[in-house]
């Protein structure tokens, strides 16, 4: 490909035609595996783009591709039932067409600190939680809807969610990060960093739950009783 016509261009017209297929993100992801010089134009300029035009830049903390990566997978990907801490058996979500993993989000994919301010206790208020906007994906999985929902903390570390979990040393659990390669989660629910009030079902089936990892990017679920109510 960079033999051909694409050879001849300079990188700012090649980046032109980038933007033009910004409207689904499995293009860019395609067009980055065309050749090395697509790769580096894609994950230096057109995910810092795109990042920019979706979070206020305020809340880029870094100015690594690595960032700007899970930053666009945040805004554009559901976490999945698996990632969300939900137990799907594989054979059974196959059979009904339910992604256990990560994959593209419908619907809203603006991240929003109002929605974060209604899962956390009251004590983690201050917490920069940026989180999607209702209702996230739905599926339909057994016995319930599960409305799955992803966020990120800004400055993560100096958050009282941090201090709470690193503190008390809650042991991290099996539940990998479904934005970044932390292969870690730490259940917030279980941490008691989520608003008092949500309970569990009568099969002692939490309303709501989430995970963070060290990179403070979140996944979680809410069942039946919406965020807001």
């Amino acid at each position: 490909m960079e033999e051909s016509v694409f050879a001849a261009l300079t990188d700012d017209i090649v980046l032109s035609i980038l933007a033009k297929l910004d409207d689904d993100p499995r293009h860019w992801a395609r067009a980055a595996c065309v050749s090395t010089r697509f790769s580096t134009l894609i994950r230096h300029f057109c995910w810092k783009t795109k990042c920019s035009q979706t979070f206020p830049s305020s809340l880029i903390s870094s100015d690594s591709p690595s960032t700007w990566s899970s930053l666009l997978k945040l805004a554009v990907c559901c976490p999945g039932l698996r990632h969300a801490g939900i137990p799907a058996d594989r054979n059974a979500a196959k059979r009904m067409n339910i992604c256990r993993n990560s994959h593209l989000a419908g619907g809203y994919r603006h991240l929003r600190r109002e929605q974060g301010c209604k899962l956390l206790a009251r004590q983690f208020r201050d917490d920069n939680l940026f989180l999607c906007d209702w209702p996230g994906c739905v599926h339909s999985y057994q016995r319930r809807d599960y409305m799955l929902f992803r966020g990120f903390f800004h400055n993560f570390k100096a958050s009282g969610v941090w201090r709470s979990i690193s503190d008390e040393k809650r042991r991290k659990i099996d539940v990998e990060c479904a934005f970044c390669t932390c292969q870690h989660t730490w259940d917030l629910q279980s941490a008691f960093c989520l608003r008092r009030g949500f309970g569990y079902h009568l099969d002692g089936e939490p309303v709501v739950r989430a995970y963070v990892c060290e990179n403070g990017h979140v996944s979680g679920a809410w069942t039946n009783i919406p965020l807001y109510s």
